[in-house]
């Protein structure tokens, strides 16, 4: 009776309760000060579970490659075996081969060799067997076997291979007391910190329990990867980096700034990988690099790969892609674990970034990859890498694609993606003033331009260079390290983020019909025009040209914030144009004192 009544008791304050926990579960705030006001709403919402399921990893084959390379310390070669008890299954399930007498294997390896960003030669196929030692002059290697005169094996290897050129530059840190710490980069494509939680919740969970650092609200500066990347590689904005190294040109990125360059300058080895070579970040519509930008290139690897190996999807794994034997993602993680084992006695920065299991519009998509990250992550641990290097996990911006983005919940996701940052024990225990930084700077509002600067300040670590004498964010004079506390009253005016663009505002909806709206909408229009007819970049990435203004479809008008100007109203509006029936929404700002409209930026919602 006492259990009853207690039980009864106990549903009534849950039902009484229950609308005040929702009010408070509406009302959190990742930062929430006078100047800035970003909503940190549950990732579990009816809206985004709607199209969401949960993927499960899967690998690519039951079966073992035929061929594994490995590092050979005493001879400093990497050799290349043959995995003869893999042979034994490959002869099980191929009815061909399958004899009484076991067919014999003949294997032959080929160098690849970079001769632009977009070709790579291969050289004549060496036989060998059992194994042999791989040339340190090549770092990408094809294999092919046969039996019975079959094709019944190829695949792809990539070595971090010993340099004579480097390990000099390496010897400068030989006379320091204390060797700096190392920088290992490990970017995930269009994964928002929502949707980290949402899809991938046994990663989140082990970044939270295992002393990472969170940048909660980490706020994009620009539409997709390319200028948020640039951001903080090169502290410039995309129209700073057309002006100053137009990536569109044969050589402009070599004349970038980036950090790599710096980090190698210091002596440091650097590395750079990235998966889906059609989509690369540097070469999507772009010439590419006309020399290999850092001292391990691995996209001459990758295209080798990709046109020798099988691509496929898995369909049931929310369409992950596998490359040969891996999935196309696992080929960049185990070179980058790789390259951070093979330098892990010396100063290293490397920048890995991977497209294909996040890339698109499904925000599922990278939950089958959530078990391979954990384990991934603990792997790192597992080969000491986390002793003395300074790892940053992040991702350039949320899904910006039908059809999640819709929804105000989504605009805040396209516009927060998610950062870690983790620290060795040996720099927490020298620079406490790190750790309390960056337990600060979890609710502070932060960017790209930010992480540029930390990425100097680790350098300057190396006391072989100032962080004055390095400078800042070139395209943001008040950014500055994320090892030190940002400000409180930060807005995104002081740190270079558009109005399009920022997180800072909550918007409400209204009815926008009224001739200012009009007014409004004739001039977003008018920009939107000029801009597509400027831009052939842009023609091609949205893949239409609007010439008639429909309407606007939608309006929304922000909460101004305690410090905010009360001049000045910042709108958004849906405009829907033709031809095509696309809508686009445009960022204005007003200043009702001068009669001033400024457009800040557009997107593209997609077709109706």
């Amino acid at each position: 009776m006492f259990t009853t009544i207690y039980w009864l008791t106990a549903l009534i304050l849950l039902l009484l309760l229950l609308p005040l926990l929702q009010c408070i579960e509406k009302n959190r705030y990742v930062v929430d000060t006078d100047y800035c006001r970003i909503p940190d709403p549950s990732p579990f919402s009816k809206e985004s579970m709607q199209d969401f399921r949960l993927g499960k990893y899967k690998p690519c084959t039951k079966l073992q490659p035929l061929t594994w390379v490995k590092y050979n310390e005493s001879l400093e070669h990497y050799v290349l075996s043959i995995n003869e008890s893999a042979y034994q299954w490959h002869l099980q399930i191929d009815l061909e081969l399958r004899s009484p007498q076991t067919a014999a294997l003949n294997c032959c390896y080929m160098e690849v060799e970079r001769e632009n960003d977009n070709v790579v030669n291969v050289m004549q196929c060496k036989h060998f067997k059992g194994s042999v030692q791989l040339s340190n002059d090549f770092d990408s290697f094809l294999v092919e076997c046969y039996a019975k005169d079959k094709l019944i094996y190829t695949n792809a290897h990539a070595t971090v291979p010993e340099r004579s050129a480097l390990r000099q530059r390496l010897q400068q840190w030989r006379s320091t007391k204390e060797k700096p710490p190392s920088v290992l980069m490990l970017g995930i494509d269009t994964i928002s910190r929502l949707n980290l939680m949402r899809a991938m919740p046994s990663t989140y969970r082990y970044l939270k329990l295992n002393g990472w650092f969170e940048l909660a609200a980490y706020n994009k500066i620009a539409a997709n990867t390319l200028p948020n990347l640039l951001a903080f590689l090169t502290g410039r904005n995309l129209n700073s980096v057309m002006e100053h190294c137009n990536p569109y040109l044969i050589g402009g990125l070599d004349k970038c700034e980036f950090i790599w360059k710096l980090y190698r300058e210091l002596g440091y080895v650097t590395a750079f990988g990235e998966d889906a070579v059609s989509i690369n970040t540097f070469n999507l519509r772009m010439r590419g690099f006309r020399e290999s930008p850092v001292d391990y290139y691995l996209r001459p690897y990758l295209i080798a790969a990709e046109q020798w190996l099988d691509v496929s999807q898995q369909p049931g794994q929310e369409y992950q892609v596998c490359l040969g034997y891996e999935h196309a993602s696992e080929h960049i993680y185990n070179y980058a674990l790789e390259f951070a084992r093979r330098y892990r006695n010396d100063s290293f920065f490397g920048f890995f970034w991977t497209n294909t299991h996040s890339h698109g519009y499904r925000i599922s998509r990278t939950s089958a990859m959530d078990s391979y990250m954990t384990k991934y992550l603990k792997r790192l641990v597992e080969q000491g890498t986390m002793n003395h290097t300074i790892v940053v996990l992040l991702s350039d911006h949320g899904t910006h694609q039908l059809p999640t983005r819709m929804s105000s919940l989504s605009w805040l996701e396209e516009r927060l993606p998610f950062l870690f940052i983790w620290l060795p024990p040996s720099l927490r225990k020298a620079h406490p003033e790190f750790v309390q930084a960056l337990q600060v700077n979890r609710q502070r509002l932060s960017n790209p331009y930010d992480l540029h600067v930390t990425l100097k300040h680790i350098l300057s670590l190396s006391g072989r260079n100032s962080l004055e004498g390095m400078g800042g964010a070139q395209d943001c004079p008040n950014c500055q390290s994320l090892l030190l506390p940002l400000p409180l009253n930060r807005s995104c005016e002081d740190v270079a983020i558009g109005d399009h663009w920022c997180t800072c505002w909550s918007y409400s909806e209204y009815k926008a019909n009224s001739a200012n709206d009009k007014m409004m909408a004739q001039l977003a229009f008018e920009y939107l025009v000029d801009y597509f007819h400027k831009n052939v970049f842009v023609r091609n990435l949205y893949d239409v040209q609007p010439k008639t203004l429909v309407g606007i479809s939608k309006g929304l008008v922000a909460k101004r914030n305690k410090a905010d100007d009360p001049r000045i109203s910042i709108y958004r509006l849906r405009l829907l144009t033709q031809p095509k029936n696309v809508l686009f929404e445009v960022t204005i700002r007003v200043n009702s004192s001068s009669k001033e409209m400024h457009v800040s930026d557009i997107s593209r919602l997609g077709p109706v």
